[in-house]
């Protein structure tokens, strides 16, 4: 009873399906690997060098427009006052001290002197080239506060930083009027050059 288990038709079924795994491992192994997964491969590479072409054929058509547009920047940073119109450092610092004297002309010497400018090198490197004046004052606090006022508020932008203020002490006998000595002031005045910095 066993043997009538198995009909020719189940073993046509079973022949079938047999033949269909073999195909199939046959495709793989010897058509799909060999020849159709590079066909496939060449397409998506041919689809991704049509995407990049069609990429740069708009950036070229764009090329007129950017060109416009960085004359543009570039005229505008060449008639941009906030940097130094000087080409070298030294040239910037000689200006630098110029300009602090220019801020301090129309003050008081009593009230307001300069006691030494020079010139600082070194510091950190920044986008723009850096240049700064070290200058030490001998200064009543008004006419300071206007020198201060006047450097960090006209063009070209100056900065000023690291602003130390010291008072002098004086003995006054008593009886006498007391003596007003002005404050000693250091501090750093600085400005930018239309030059690169260091490039991080």
């Amino acid at each position: 009873m066993a043997a009538n288990r198995f009909q020719p038709k189940d073993g046509r079924l079973l022949a079938v399906v047999l033949l269909l795994i073999v195909l199939m491992l046959v495709y793989l192994v010897g058509i799909h690997w060999w020849f159709v997964a590079p066909q496939l491969q060449i397409s998506s590479d041919m689809g991704d060098l049509r995407e990049q072409q069609l990429r740069f054929r708009q950036t070229t058509a764009e090329k007129p427009e950017i060109e416009k547009r960085l004359a543009q920047v570039k005229a505008y940073e060449q008639g941009n006052q906030a940097f130094l119109s000087e080409t070298d450092s030294n040239a910037a610092s000689a200006a630098l001290i110029q300009r602090l004297k220019q801020a301090m002309g129309g003050k008081d010497d009593k009230r307001c002197q300069n006691v030494s400018t020079q010139s600082f090198t070194g510091g950190e490197e920044e986008l723009y080239k850096r240049v700064t004046v070290q200058a030490r004052l001998k200064c009543d606090l008004e006419p300071l506060a206007a020198i201060l006022y006047d450097l960090e508020n006209g063009k070209p932008y100056l900065f000023v930083d690291q602003v130390m203020i010291y008072k002098q002490q004086s003995y006054t006998p008593p009886g006498a009027n007391a003596v007003q000595v002005p404050l000693d002031v250091r501090f750093n005045l600085s400005g930018y050059l239309r030059q690169p910095g260091k490039v991080k």
